[in-house]
């Protein structure tokens, strides 16, 4: 066997319910295994269980864990990573060295003379001026394939792969799902997928595995979505003929939409197009180049720090990377009373347990840093962060593309409840149609900037 777990219990120092709750699991030669369940299940702690590694707070109560026989939590068991076992998690901006350039990092993992090699693989491009680039300066679809080619560098005989579609759309996500199934069947490599992706379960996998608090389960039962009605509203947000880029480069051209109060309104187009650098200038957090960008008719400034506290708390963004996002060092409960205490609420601390609870976060996670909290619990946090300070326009980008298909569903239901609540638009970035299908009540198509 390449992987071995047997009666595995992972929990929180000093007591409380195990994560990972007396797991037995195999992986043989060339296999490939799916991980699925709610987010929170345990996933992730059971996958980092293979590399020899816990999130800070979490400690390994008992069980066995071997990797072609070899404790990874031992002392040989560093040996083992990256190149008997490679992990590339959900958050591929978090994989990546926001101050290096890419085909720096690439050349470090495999040496200058394959970086052309893993980027063609990665159906990326292979010309200086992208090798050249910055994380930054690159899509989240297009720096989860460069965060992949790094993890494959090593050649490793099991690969790790926690949400490796997330982010991406629907075309480049068949594309990826071929390109895995070919690259683990030519080096009969095994591998451990954690999705929510249904799909990429059923075309990948020999087996699925579905947990439930930390314990194996039968496979859950979703019911239908609701039907979506459109409500009609005057504009509140006007983006016009909107353009951006970096340096020379131009990522948007003369893009134009309005998003109105109560009213979801979709970004959609393939990986690369510029949607979340859209979403980005629309927040203030990138600077267009071109275009005017209004908020209940009066101009929004290109850069947040221009902006008027009133604009700044009416715009609030929701980002696909939820661990840039968060302090690593400052708890959930934390998080959400710095914006409460500023801006005055009355009982914060009340407050905060009760935008938890209207996220889907269990009461224990106030208390956990961003490193205890499962991607999709992080996310969940960023939009009860952005709940705090009572938005106009809330800006999502993927922020159901780490979470299983009930709790992204319980999200968007969230969502539709406050833009029927608070009147709050809300700005999507989705590669997901089921999501953009059940939230959106226009979608704007976004060109790619030589075709605007």
């Amino acid at each position: 066997m390449i992987a071995e777990v047997s009666d595995l219990v992972i929990g929180p120092v000093g007591g409380g319910e195990p994560l990972v709750d007396g797991i037995g699991l195999t992986i043989a030669p060339g296999e490939v295994v799916a991980l699925l369940g709610v987010s929170g299940s345990g996933k992730t702690t059971l996958a980092l269980a293979l590399l020899g590694h816990l999130r800070p707070g979490l400690h390994l109560r008992s069980g066995r864990v071997r990797v072609t026989g070899t404790d990874p939590f031992g002392p040989e068991g560093r040996a083992l990573r990256g190149r008997v076992v490679s992990f590339l998690g959900q958050d591929p901006a978090a994989a990546l060295n926001p101050a290096r350039r890419l085909g720096a990092q690439l050349a470090e993992a495999a040496g200058a003379g394959r970086v052309g090699e893993l980027l063609a693989a990665m159906d990326l491009p292979t010309d200086r001026a992208f090798t050249r680039r910055r994380p930054h300066q690159i899509s989240g679809g297009q720096a989860q394939r460069v965060a992949l080619a790094i993890a494959i560098a090593g050649n490793p005989r099991l690969l790790i792969l926690d949400e490796p579609t997330s982010g991406l759309d629907v075309a480049l996500a068949g594309d990826l799902r071929e390109r895995l199934t070919t690259y683990l069947r030519d080096r009969d490599c095994a591998a451990l997928v954690i999705t929510h992706d249904p799909t990429l379960a059923s075309t990948m996998a020999h087996r699925v595995v579905h947990l439930d608090a930390g314990r194996l389960a039968s496979a859950p039962v979703h019911p239908d979505p609701p039907p979506l009605t459109a409500p009609t509203a005057q504009a509140l947000l006007r983006v016009h003929r909107l353009r951006a880029g970096y340096g020379r480069r131009t990522v948007v051209a003369n893009v134009s939409f309005e998003v109105a109060a109560g009213v979801c309104t979709a970004l959609t187009g393939p990986s690369g197009v510029g949607k979340s650098t859209i979403a980005r200038c629309v927040a203030g957090l990138s600077t267009r180049t071109g275009g005017r960008v209004t908020l209940d008719g009066a101009d929004l400034a290109p850069a947040v720090r221009h902006r008027s506290i009133a604009q700044r708390r009416a715009v609030q963004f929701v980002g696909q990377d939820s661990v840039g996002a968060l302090n690593p060092r400052e708890t959930a409960l934390r998080a959400l009373l710095r914006p409460l205490t500023t801006l005055g609420v009355p009982q914060p601390e009340d407050h905060a347990h009760a935008l938890l609870r209207r996220v889907r976060l269990p009461a224990s996670a106030a208390y956990r840093l961003p490193g205890a909290l499962s991607g999709g619990e992080r996310q969940r946090l960023n939009l009860a962060r952005a709940l705090a300070a009572e938005p106009r326009l809330l800006i999502c980008d993927e922020i159901t593309s780490a979470l299983d298909r009930g709790t992204g569903h319980a999200v968007l239901d969230l969502l539709a409840e406050l833009r029927t609540e608070r009147d709050i638009g809300v700005l999507m970035v989705s590669h997901d149609p089921e999501a953009v299908a059940r939230s959106a009540h226009h979608v704007v198509d976004v060109p790619s900037p030589q075709n605007p």
